[in-house]
């Protein structure tokens, strides 16, 4: 029932989503098997570190596997000690183990404009461009609804995004033209709110988003790449950190949280700098020195 109650309001009140809501319920199970059906409120420290040595030693879990566990726990414990059902945090003192940050996967400017000009299909058009022009979340374009859009200003409002926060991302004039052809000639008026409809007339949901992104990669015969949703708003962030945007700004338009969180690309803009270099300087040019 606790577990039911922390879950409901990660989806209601903090707005995450379907995924994240069910990684969260497997590790509580999962925790909660292995404490042999203890009340929660009866966990002590020593519960969670058996638990959590155990998934290292006998599961062979990785530390970012770990890491995720125990971010649910603490978050479930959180949850309990707000509503008063327990005094104290059995979680306070477990620290996560530190996990080497991934570079996000992106694409060139190039292999970018190359997939947003394949689509004759204007809803096609339309999810493309949003994703690489505002850097949008696939769950927040699917959860976008035409008076979210302000064509005249050129603005979006993004309606509780991750961890329920609203924002606004400003609109590039060439996504205000496809949306107004858009919302003229192929939405109509229905019922539905959504900017987005599928055939039957429904809101699309993020999975059919994920399948048309990838229907257009390989219809841009861009095989080699992984090109997803979230690519493309790797690719918005690292394109702009490369034209000298300021990095705050950035934040800002993803909706992170964090700053360390957006800093990410700041090592991906340094490699393509770093490339740049190395194929343009004389300095790298090993004949030079060869000569």
């Amino acid at each position: 029932m606790l577990i039911d109650n922390f879950l409901i309001t990660l989806e209601i009140e903090k707005g995450y989503s379907p995924k994240t809501i069910r990684e969260y319920s497997y590790d509580l199970q999962m925790f909660e098997r292995f404490n042999d059906s203890k009340p929660f409120e009866a966990t002590t420290t020593t519960d969670l570190r058996r638990f959590l040595l155990h998934l290292k030693r006998e599961k062979n879990y990785s530390a970012r596997s770990l890491h995720r566990k125990i971010c649910s726990l603490k978050s479930f414990f959180k949850f309990l000690r707000k509503e008063g059902i327990i005094s104290t945090n059995p979680t306070e003192n477990i620290e996560s183990p530190k996990i080497p940050k991934s570079l996000p996967k992106t694409i060139t400017v190039e292999e970018a404009l190359k997939l947003l000009s394949t689509p004759e299909n204007p809803r096609d058009k339309v999810i493309l461009y949003l994703l690489y022009g505002t850097g949008m979340r696939v769950s927040e374009l699917s959860n976008l609804n035409k008076d979210h859009i302000n064509l005249e200003n050129r603005i979006i409002h993004v309606v509780s995004g991750k961890g329920g926060k609203d924002r606004i991302i400003p609109m590039p004039k060439g996504i205000v033209e496809i949306l107004i052809d858009y919302l003229r000639d192929y939405r109509g008026d229905g019922e539905d709110p959504a900017l987005i409809l599928n055939r039957s007339g429904h809101r699309l949901t993020p999975r059919s988003i994920q399948r048309i992104v990838k229907k257009y990669k390989e219809a841009t015969n861009l095989l080699d790449k992984k090109i997803t949703p979230h690519t493309l708003r790797h690719a918005f962030a690292t394109h702009l950190l490369s034209n000298a945007v300021d990095i705050r700004v950035i934040q800002e338009l993803l909706g992170h949280a964090s700053l360390s969180t957006t800093q990410l690309y700041t090592h991906v803009s340094l490699e393509h700098l770093r490339k740049s270099y190395d194929s343009g300087h004389p300095l790298s040019n090993q004949e030079v020195f060869d000569g």
